[in-house]
């Protein structure tokens, strides 16, 4: 099977098909195209999440695969590819942040209310996204990036180790504690 013609529909997160995915992009630059097609909605959406500016959103993203296709050849297969891939983005975004300091604001996706639902309840889930708003904006920047990594990003708990420079279990249990802590305070 040649690497060009695989949909990204067709590609599994699968080590395996990482490495093959990256092997053949080393040996040919224009087969990075599939690596960028695979991770570019994960690096955009991760990055928009911390910056919250579509425009600078999408020129990060831009850097972080240009920096990606530039180091490829030094690349070596002893980890993950996405945590790769991932830390570059991380780096991509502290720099933005150092250059800008903007006002960080989350951007939830409001869903369209169902025709059928009533006013009250739509008012509920409004005053539901809005309170999840403040509680997740009032998070320290660590809380912010479990569950921009995770949630935006889409990125397993092995890869966010590797990314945050933490042990698996430990990502694992500050992630939860902190869905409970914010569920807790959504309740209260």
């Amino acid at each position: 099977m040649v690497i060009e013609s695989i949909e990204v529909s067709e590609l599994n997160t699968h080590v395996d098909d990482d490495a093959e995915l990256i092997k053949h992009a080393q040996r040919d630059p224009s087969a990075f195209a599939a690596v960028y097609r695979k991770y570019l909605d994960q690096v955009f959406y991760y990055i928009l999440a911390r910056v919250s500016d579509r425009t600078e959103a999408e020129d990060l993203t831009a850097q972080v695969f240009l920096e990606a296709l530039e180091g490829l050849p030094s690349y070596l297969e002893d980890g993950s590819f996405p945590a790769w891939l991932f830390t570059i983005a991380r780096r991509r975004v502290v720099d933005f942040h150092r250059r800008s300091k903007p006002e960080i604001e989350l951007q939830v996706a409001h869903e369209k209310p169902d025709p059928s639902q009533d006013v009250l309840a739509d008012l509920v889930h409004s005053e539901d996204l809005s309170s999840l708003q403040r509680l997740v904006a009032g998070l320290k920047q660590n809380e912010r990036e479990l569950l921009d990594l995770h949630i935006a990003a889409g990125l397993r708990f092995s890869d966010m180790a590797i990314v945050l420079k933490r042990k698996v279990s430990a990502v694992k249990m500050s992630y939860y504690r902190l869905l409970s802590r914010l569920k807790n305070q959504l309740e209260a």
